[in-house]
């Protein structure tokens, strides 16, 4: 185990380099899990508990953000179909064409104290990687809509 003192503290460093890297292998594999997961995960490696900060600090090292994944609908391959029929259909439409659509803009509030969130741990700029998205479902949940 490494006792480095980390710059600017004037605490020996807790873990070492290699269960760094079992840190973040962790979070990577299952990137839904939560800090008290990825905890009780690394903790009977380590022989100690380690706190949620240290877990996050070596999960911000390892360039990992705790973030909100992409949303994406389950699409069907005749879903598929009839989206790209319709963008096809409209693909020479002329700006006064597209100035008579009506586009909503919905905005969501939640009437529960949880919004049932998951977040993902995923390196930083990759949004749009599906490997990080999960699918939503289409079913009414409590809530108002804007």
């Amino acid at each position: 185990m490494s006792f480095t003192r980390r710059p600017g503290s004037v605490h020996p460093r807790q873990t070492s380099r290699r269960e760094d890297g079992h840190i973040v292998r962790n979070a990577c594999v299952q990137s839904t899990a939560s800090l008290a997961t990825l905890q009780a995960q690394v903790a009977p490696s380590l022989g100690a508990p380690v706190s949620s900060r240290t877990i996050r600090r070596r999960l911000a090292e390892g360039h990992l953000g705790l973030r909100r994944p992409l949303r994406v609908l389950p699409l069907t391959p005749t879903h598929r179909r009839l989206r790209l029929d319709w963008c096809h259909a409209r693909g020479n439409w002329t700006a006064d064409e597209w100035n008579q659509v009506a586009f909503s803009d919905e905005s969501r509030f939640n009437l529960r104290s949880d919004d049932n969130r998951v977040r993902v741990w995923r390196p930083h700029g990759e949004h749009l990687n599906y490997a990080f998205a999960l699918q939503r479902h289409t079913a009414p949940t409590v809530g108002v809509m804007v």
